[in-house]
Parts: structure tokens; sequence; C-alpha cells
């Protein structure tokens, strides 16, 4: 995707090119300020999971704006390394298995994780001042007792077990208790525990009693996923800007934004403040909306309409700033820090 023009400090957000990825800050601050209001009532550390956003400015905001920040998540040691200068407290969230990526998680002080034995038993674990395990809770049942008793017999430390939830409607009430029960050797290793994964802010004060931190993952940023899966008030927070290419018929717009902009693997994207938009399909650079024609006739050329993803990780990695808008006028620009950073 081409990138966009750079505009002055106080231009109209309407006025700026498209497609542009903007984030509403006032939005952004309001939704910060109940997330952490909830983490505080819960006593929850929160760690800031980097790959949602890929950007240094919206995790300087995170760090400053969650009372109880602890460290920052990654999903690979390129990003973890863009981002050390910001934490010294790294979770690599993935194994690092080969010695050259070994080598440089030593070198920025981080940290992985590992979820089978066979990976533990393929590194060299005495390079490493630490691991965390990850549970699938879906998985939990399948869970490895073998691994412990590795730990165990090579002084593995552990840092901390992350339970994963790939599901917003899995009970997360005694999701520790019970692991523990059935595995008691691990209460000696580790008070450490982490939840990720599909949490709803409303379930912050009825998770286990037990888990010690949260990793946030999207939050304050709202995408249409954590607006269908939260009660609580929040605001949009971020959106893509596009602007109307052609009304080629009575009850049709094309857009001049497609899945270059748009990633649609997890569903299609809302259109904002237009009651009858019914996204019909997306082309590589286009999008073609149905609007009834009493809306439709408000809609001229090259006129701005705001997108909302349905998951925003999957659209931040396609452009290279975000535009900052305050009073619906642009007031910074944000650096993707980390796009395009696989490794």
């Amino acid at each position: 995707m081409d990138k966009s023009i750079r505009k002055k400090i106080g231009t109209h957000y309407t006025h700026l090119d498209t497609p542009s990825l903007i984030l509403d800050i006032d939005a952004f601050k309001y939704n910060l300020d109940i997330v952490n209001f909830k983490l505080n009532a819960a006593d929850l550390g929160v760690r800031i999971d980097v790959n949602s956003h890929l950007s240094k400015d919206i995790l300087n905001l995170q760090l400053n704006g969650f009372s109880n920040a602890l460290g920052i998540s990654a999903s690979n040691v390129g990003q973890g390394s863009i981002f050390s200068h910001l934490s010294d407290d790294i979770l690599i969230d993935r194994p690092i298995l080969s010695d050259e990526k070994l080598n440089s998680l030593v070198d920025i002080n981080g940290k992985c994780t590992f979820n089978s034995l066979v990976q533990l038993q393929s590194i060299e674990y005495d390079k490493l001042s630490g691991i965390y395990l990850k549970i699938i809770v879906d998985q939990i049942n399948e869970f490895d007792e073998n691994i412990l008793t590795f730990i165990t017999q090579n002084k593995i430390k552990i840092t901390g077990i992350i339970f994963q939830y790939n599901d917003y409607d899995i009970s997360k009430q005694s999701t520790v208790s019970e692991f523990v029960k059935l595995h008691p050797s691990i209460s000696k290793m580790t008070n450490n525990f982490i939840a990720s994964g599909k949490i709803m802010i409303s379930e912050y004060d009825n998770l286990d009693s037990n888990f010690t931190e949260v990793i946030i993952s999207k939050l304050p940023l709202i995408d249409n996923e954590i607006i269908d899966h939260n009660q609580i008030e929040l605001q949009e927070s971020i959106k893509v800007i596009t602007s109307v290419l052609s009304i080629p018929d009575d009850d049709r717009i094309i857009l001049d934004t497609g899945q270059k902009a748009i990633n649609i693997d997890y569903g299609f994207p809302t259109i904002k403040e237009i009651q009858s938009a019914e996204v019909q399909y997306l082309s590589a650079e286009h999008t073609n909306l149905f609007v009834e024609k009493n809306e439709l006739k408000q809609f001229n050329l090259q006129d701005k309409i705001q997108i909302i993803p349905k998951e925003i990780s999957s659209v931040i990695n396609q452009f290279d700033s975000i535009s900052v808008i305050k009073n619906e006028k642009l007031l910074s620009v944000f650096e993707v820090s980390a796009r395009g950073v696989y490794k």
C-alpha cells in the first residue's frame, strides 16, 4: 500500500490522505481509564502486548496510563528488541528454539514461552535466566506432567505460567486453582500466574484469585471484537478513514480502501454513522457498500467515511503511521515502529 501523504498538525481529519489509520486520543484515554480502574480493583498487574499495535508511542501511553504496568509481551525477538529500551521486563510469547535467536533473547534480557517437553529438550536452557510455561485452557487436560519433572530435574527457573483463553465463554473463576490441584508440584516452582487471550473487561474482578497479572491485547484500542464481547461502555478509539470513490448505483458506494488496508480474515468491518450501510465485499483496494437510497443522497465523491475494523491487530501492520486526532483535528503522528518485524 502507498505511504500516506503527511499533513500539517491541525488539519481536519476529513482532509487526510486515504486510507489513513486514525486514533481518537480522547476515546483512547477514556477507555484506558476504565480498564485501569477495573484492573486496579482486581489487584492485577498488567503486561502489554505490543504486537497488538506495534507502536512505541502507544506503548508509552499504556505504560504511563496503567498504574500496575509490569512489562511487555511481544510475538518475536525482533519486536522485543525494538521495544526493549521502554521496558526491561520482556516476554516473547512463543518458543525460541534456534541458538541465534536464543542469544538475541539473552541480549535483551528477555524470556520466552514453552508449552511442550520436546521444545524444552531441544534448547540450551542454561542460557536462559527463566522461562514461561503456556497452558492453552481448552486443552488443559492434555498437559504433560513430564514437563514439570524435566524442569525440576534440570533446575530450570519458571518465571510464570500463562493461561491462554481462546474463547470468551470459557469460565475463568477457578482455572489456576484446579490446575494446581492436578499438579501440586507447580506451587513450589512459581506463584506467578498470568491470564491471557479472550477475556472480557467485566471478567477481571471474577478471575481466579490466584492470577497475578493479565496480558492486555489491544486495549484501550477498541475494535468490533472488543465491542461485541464487552457490556461496559467503551468508545471506538481507532478507525480507518476512507473516501467515496464512486457512486455507481442508487444504492451502492465504492470506497478507496480494500483488503490491503482492512484485513477481513476475522470478519467484515462496520461503517460508522451510516445506519443502513452493509459491506458487500472488499477487493484489494476497494470496498463495496450497500446503502439505502435515503441515506445515499447525503454523499458525494471524496466524502470521508469511517470504518471500524473487526480485529485491529491485523490491520495496524498495513500502515506506516497512525494519525492521532483530537477534536477532529490532527494532533500528532505515531509511527508503527515494528511494522513488518516477523522474526
